[in-house]
C-alpha cells in the first residue's frame, strides 16, 4: 500500500533559521505505512499534531473573555485539554528526534499554559542553548518569567528581543500589560511599589518603541 501521508522535517541549518517546515496530509497514516516511517518523519508528524492542539487550544482561550461566568470554566478546561495533548505531542516529537528544538520550545509553552511555569522554564532553557537567540522561545520565557513575577528577567528578555525582533518583543510588552493589570487587581504577594516601578518602565519602553518605529518609518521613506 502506498503511503498516504509523507511528513519532511527541515530543520534550520543556520542559527538565524527558526522555522520548522513540515509538510503532513490531513488523514491519519495507514498502520503499515507508519512502520516504513522514519524517526524524522514520525516526529513530524508528531509535531504537527501538536501544532493543531496547541491551535486549539490558544482558539479557545480567546473564546473565554468574552464568556459569562459559568462558562469560562469550561472553556479554560476545554483549552488545557488541547494543551495537554499538545505536550504529549511535543514531547513524542522531541523523543523521536532530538535535535528538534522547536519540539522543546512547544513542550515549554504548553507547561506555561497549564501553569507550571518552572518546567516551562526548563524546556525554554534547552531551546535556546539548542538554538540560541531563538526569538519564539526568548518571548515564551519571558512571559514564564512573568507567572513566577521574576520581573527583573523579563526586562531582560524584553531588551534581547528588542535587538532582533522587534515583533516578538511587541508580543512580550502586550504581556507585560497585562501582567500588571493583574497585579493591580491581585497583587499575589508582589510588592506594590515593584508593580508600579515596572509599570513606568513598561510605559517609557512603549514610548520608545513608537520613536524607533517612527524613525525607521522615515529613513525608509527618505530612500525611496
Amino acid at each position: 500500500m502506498k503511503r498516504s501521508v509523507q511528513a519532511a522535517l527541515l530543520l534550520a541549518g543556520a542559527l538565524g533559521a527558526y522555522q520548522v517546515t513540515i509538510a503532513a496530509s490531513a488523514s491519519r497514516v495507514p498502520s503499515a505505512a507508519a512502520k516504513t516511517m522514519t524517526p524524522e518523519e514520525r516526529a513530524a508528524e508528531s509535531y504537527n499534531s501538536a501544532l493543531a492542539h496547541r491551535d486549539k487550544g490558544k482558539k479557545v482561550e480567546q473564546e473565554i473573555a468574552d464568556s459569562k461566568a459559568g462558562d469560562a470554566a469550561k472553556l479554560q478546561k476545554k483549552a488545557n485539554d488541547e494543551f495537554g495533548k499538545a505536550l504529549k505531542d511535543f514531547t513524542q516529537a522531541a523523543k523521536l528526534n532530538p535535535n528538534l528544538y522547536q519540539a522543546y520550545n512547544g513542550m515549554g509553552y504548553s507547561y506555561r499554559k497549564l501553569g507550571d511555569y518552572a518546567t516551562a522554564l526548563q524546556y525554554y532553557d534547552k531551546a535556546l542553548d539548542m538554538a540560541p537567540g531563538f526569538p519564539e522561545a526568548t518571548e515564551y520565557r519571558g512571559e514564564a518569567y512573568l507567572g513566577l513575577n521574576r520581573v527583573d528577567d523579563a526586562k531582560k528578555a524584553y531588551l534581547e528581543l528588542m535587538a532582533v525582533d522587534r515583533e516578538q518583543a511587541a508580543l512580550l510588552l502586550t504581556a507585560m500589560k497585562s501582567w500588571v493589570e493583574k497585579r493591580h487587581a491581585d497583587a499575589a504577594g508582589v510588592d506594590p511599589a515593584t508593580v508600579a516601578g515596572f509599570e513606568k518602565w513598561i510605559g517609557e519602553r512603549s514610548e520608545t518603541a513608537k520613536l524607533t518605529a517612527s524613525m525607521a518609518l522615515s529613513g525608509r521613506q527618505r530612500t525611496w
